[in-house]
């Protein structure tokens, strides 16, 4: 019977080492996910000649949501993110007898690399790919009340970002900007139909876009304040969409107040871990 005991404890002592290490392995160095959820309001400028010749003006509400992780591979320098966002608009022409509404909505996946540009001073410099697409219906009778939009792109983005502390409280200034530089976007030809096109006549629809006839700027300049187990931010951003295809001439402009959550903080302010631990957050 001793020796059965003996055997079955080094047994359990085995199995116990088994299972221990890895977690202890793991908690090393650990990549957490950052997520920002927002909440975006503010004025939208539309110019849709495929609908109105009129610049059609109003507001613009949208949620976001931007995920980004530290890579295993190299967890200090590797970067990978992915976003999306939906945004509803209520427009009205020059004189408001006219309104248009729109509902868009964009995702997006990348990978970028960051280095430090001073002491405190990050940059990240990377790409994604994504797609985009929506309509503005205008809210009157016409042969063409609708224009659908749509792409696939190759975009260039690159961020700076600051930390500083003004007393006890950590905040993270930063701006992000992406320049989609390569892209497939759906217009059809002037006065065509939709009804046309469900009938079979699909030439011209889809183009090569570049930042000759498909200039697009996305950026976003924020701050954000890190309180530890969550953060907050609150930012401005501005979207420029211009289209030329077809004669048609597409200019959206937006300039809107961002206000997100971080749930889990951005590492800023430093906690004592209860193992030893290094965790490597992708934000800064």
């Amino acid at each position: 019977m001793k020796i059965i005991h003996k055997i079955l404890l080094l047994l359990f002592l085995a199995s116990s080492a088994t299972f221990i290490r890895p977690a202890l392995n793991d908690t090393i160095e650990s990549r957490p996910v950052t997520g920002i959820y927002s909440l975006e309001i503010g004025r939208k400028n539309v110019l849709a000649t495929y609908l109105s010749p009129l610049h059609y003006t109003g507001t613009d509400v949208g949620i976001s949501g931007a995920w980004s992780k530290a890579m295993p591979f190299n967890p200090k320098k590797a970067v990978m993110s992915f976003d999306a966002s939906v945004n509803f608009s209520n427009l009205l022409n020059p004189a408001e007898t006219a309104r248009m509404v729109g509902l868009t909505a964009a995702f997006n996946w990348g990978m970028s690399w960051r280095t430090m540009l001073t002491q405190r001073m990050q940059l990240t410099v990377g790409g994604s790919a994504g797609i985009d697409g929506g309509a503005y219906y205008l809210l009157r009778n016409g042969n063409n009340p609708v224009q659908a939009m749509a792409a696939v792109s190759v975009s260039a983005r690159a961020s700076l970002s600051h930390p500083f502390k003004i007393g006890k409280l950590d905040l993270l200034l930063r701006d992000e900007i992406s320049i989609p530089s390569l892209s497939v976007f759906f217009c059809p030809e002037y006065g065509e139909t939709y009804y046309e096109i469900y009938l079979g006549n699909h030439k011209g629809l889809a183009h090569a876009g570049w930042w000759g006839n498909n200039f697009r700027l996305h950026n976003l300049l924020s701050l954000t304040f890190d309180f530890g187990r969550t953060a907050t931010m609150i930012g401005y951003r501005f979207n420029a969409d211009t289209q030329w295809a077809n004669n048609l001439n597409t200019k959206i402009f937006t300039h809107s107040f961002v206000i997100g959550i971080i749930p889990g903080g951005i590492g800023l302010k430093k906690r004592a871990p209860r193992i030893v631990g290094e965790k490597i957050y992708s934000l800064y």
